[in-house]
């Protein structure tokens, strides 16, 4: 028989795993979002510079919250 801990371990589990999967969503639709918006406001000659810095602060900020997590095990 299954205890009651072990019941609302797998229930805190999957609402985790849950709000996972929506945060994933949330921020690739705010990822294309911000791409969107550059496409938009900045003139087609300098698309690719901010594109870029775009790319590259998510992936500075991306490494960063890895690292940290990380560490914190």
């Amino acid at each position: 028989m299954v205890h009651r801990e072990k019941i609302e371990d797998y229930f805190y589990l999957g609402i985790f795993i849950i709000a996972m999967l929506f945060a994933l969503i949330a921020t690739v639709r705010l990822y294309t979002s911000i791409d969107e918006l550059i496409r938009i406001w900045f003139d087609y000659r300098y698309r690719p510079i901010f594109q870029a810095l775009f790319s590259l602060s998510v992936l500075a900020i991306s490494i960063y919250l890895i690292r940290e997590r990380l560490i914190k095990r």
